[in-house]
């Protein structure tokens, strides 16, 4: 059976495959398959050969948006685990301007830009909620990074009183 390119072909996965041939009109119309179950059978319906959509039982599909569903609250937390990341490394790109602009306050940071400062962490993170909804912010104190001292070797050579 050939096909032309303005013709839509409905294929049911049966025993044996069945296949109706519709002509595409210029209005929508209607499809009537007689001796079809469309609550039990998956169709595949082709254009030009080519499989271009799928029709599949309500229970299959509700099923298919339950996992989607799940998939996505999956995924959520290793989504804003790694924004939350980025936030970090530009707070420390920005760390040596935000020092001389905010020493000792509190900032929240969205899309690598301070969008509020104050003293109290929640004030602050609660101002950034309000502007950005439920995205990931990264709120932090702006101070000087504590210094490591790096020693050679852990022999003590002499103890000093104090």
């Amino acid at each position: 059976m050939t096909n032309t390119n303005d013709e839509l072909v409905i294929a049911q996965k049966v025993n044996m495959m069945k296949t109706v041939i519709l002509h595409e009109a210029h209005a929508p119309y209607h499809i009537a398959l007689d001796d079809t179950p469309l609550s039990d059978e998956v169709m595949i319906l082709e254009k030009a050969g080519q499989p271009v959509a799928a029709v599949v039982p309500m229970a299959e599909y509700r099923a298919f948006q339950a996992w989607r569903a799940a998939e996505k609250r999956q995924q959520a937390p290793q989504g804003e685990a790694a924004i939350i990341e980025r936030e970090h490394i530009a707070f420390q790109q920005l760390l040596p301007e935000l020092l001389k602009q905010y020493p000792g306050q509190v900032v929240a940071l969205h899309a690598g830009q301070v969008v509020a400062v104050g003293q109290d962490r929640m004030e602050v993170w609660q101002r950034a909620r309000q502007q950005f909804g439920d995205a990931p912010i990264y709120v932090q104190t702006v101070e000087y990074p504590a210094r490591v001292y790096k020693m050679t070797s852990r022999k003590v050579v002499a103890h000093v009183g104090l």
